[in-house]
């Protein structure tokens, strides 16, 4: 029988309501993907009853396989996106990828670069794509894994940001900015196992004491 908006079937409460319950609890405006509804049913039904509530605003498509519970924006009509970084990382668990801020970004806050990049962009342990959120678009640019495993410590942040400039772009004056900001203690410690050679041997110079000023 039907009581109100709840549906029961064999006694049982379906697969629709059930993810209209969990989506009540999630909080407004963080992205998720439809694995967080595989409780609540087949991933069939899930899809289905995910896509209806999106029809009907309760949910809001951020982009392919990403929804969000929309938070309303103060004076507006619209509904906020969630930031691209929590989409990215979303979307990077989903794919079972790896994601590292975009060298790009860490050249600039090391004051390696002013190039500052013009839409949201990351480094990829899977393929370089775009992906379309809202009026804009979250560029994948795909690094080596052995890269963006590093990503925790400064000097692992600096090997990024060494392969957005590439060798032809390294300068002693930037060496001089590098070593100013992250101790040379920083560079002994990175796995240089796989590093191309060029980044081997800026992370040979880093790590000596003798160049530095």
């Amino acid at each position: 029988h039907n009581a109100g908006s709840i549906i029961v079937t064999g006694g049982r409460v379906s697969t629709s309501e059930r993810v209209q319950e969990k989506v009540k609890r999630l909080p407004k405006g963080k992205p998720l993907t439809l694995e967080t509804f595989k409780s609540c049913g087949s991933s069939t039904s899930v899809r289905q009853a995910v896509s209806r509530l999106a029809k009907r605003g309760e949910l809001v498509r951020v982009t392919k396989g990403v929804y969000a519970r929309p938070k309303p924006v103060r004076h507006l009509r619209i509904a906020a996106l969630p930031k691209p970084e929590s989409v990215a990382k979303v979307i990077a668990k989903q794919n079972r990828e790896l994601l590292a801020p975009h060298g790009a970004d860490i050249a600039r806050k090391l004051g390696l670069s002013t190039h500052v990049t013009m839409q949201n962009a990351f480094y990829t342990t899977g393929r370089t794509r775009k992906v379309p959120i809202g009026m804009g678009t979250i560029a994948f640019q795909h690094a080596p894994k052995y890269l963006i495993e590093q990503q925790g410590t400064p000097a692992g942040k600096a090997l990024l940001a060494l392969h957005h400039l590439g060798p032809r772009h390294v300068t002693d004056e930037m060496l001089g900015r590098m070593r100013a900001r992250i101790s040379c203690e920083e560079f002994r410690h990175v796995n240089k196992e796989k590093l191309p050679r060029w980044m081997r041997r800026v992370v040979e110079t880093l790590e000596s004491p003798l160049h530095a000023n």
